[in-house]
């Protein structure tokens, strides 16, 4: 790929940085919403630690019925037995929202920050060469304009990067046009592809 990322137009770099732009939001926001759907999951065990604590109190109010003389008796084991159950269900609801909540999060990144960091991880060493391919042919023109070997490097960049149908439109022979020096047209139609002008 290295070779090839010379061979990018600018027009065909703005694509893929659009693209690329767009990749990374859509996956993004599909995280947040992916977070946003399981986080909103966290309604249920809130209700049944609602639901617990009821029960929990319920069981403390019999205990202390069950602590009165000549009511209490069987009251007070069934009683703590009420109490014990809402406190296990108090405490599995909170420790399954707190898995609902790390799913969230994992499946959040997952969704929203891999597909995006692969994309990155591919698209910023190809924009990075092309950027110091382009960099580079620019600062050469500010210095070499004019000079035939900088204008043979060009087009010899426009013969390798440019379609045969690009080429015939510039020069009916290019290969020709370099070797006689003739390589003004191809020099420039290379500049454009680049984005880039003459001083």
């Amino acid at each position: 790929m290295r070779g090839e990322t010379q061979f990018l137009s600018a027009r065909s770099m703005h694509w893929l940085d659009a693209g690329v732009v767009v990749w990374v939001l859509v996956w993004a926001t599909l995280g947040v919403l992916v977070w946003q759907d399981i986080t909103a999951q966290t309604s249920m065990p809130a209700d049944l630690i609602k639901v617990g604590s009821a029960v929990r109190d319920t069981g403390e109010a019999l205990g202390v019925v069950g602590g009165l003389p000549l009511v209490g008796g069987s009251i007070g084991s069934f009683a703590g037995r009420i109490e014990k159950l809402g406190a296990e269900v108090v405490t599995s609801a909170e420790t399954s929202r707190e898995s609902i909540r790390r799913v969230a999060v994992i499946a959040g990144i997952a969704v929203g920050v891999l597909p995006a960091a692969m994309a990155l991880f591919l698209y910023l060493p190809v924009r990075l060469r092309w950027r110091r391919s382009r960099r580079s042919v620019a600062g050469a023109l500010a210095a070499c304009a004019g000079d035939p070997a900088f204008e043979q490097y060009l087009a010899r960049r426009a013969i390798d990067a440019l379609s045969w149908d690009e080429l015939r439109a510039v020069s009916p022979d290019p290969w020709r046009a370099v070797a006689e020096g003739d390589c003004r047209a191809l020099a420039d139609a290379e500049l454009r592809r680049l984005g880039l002008e003459r001083p």
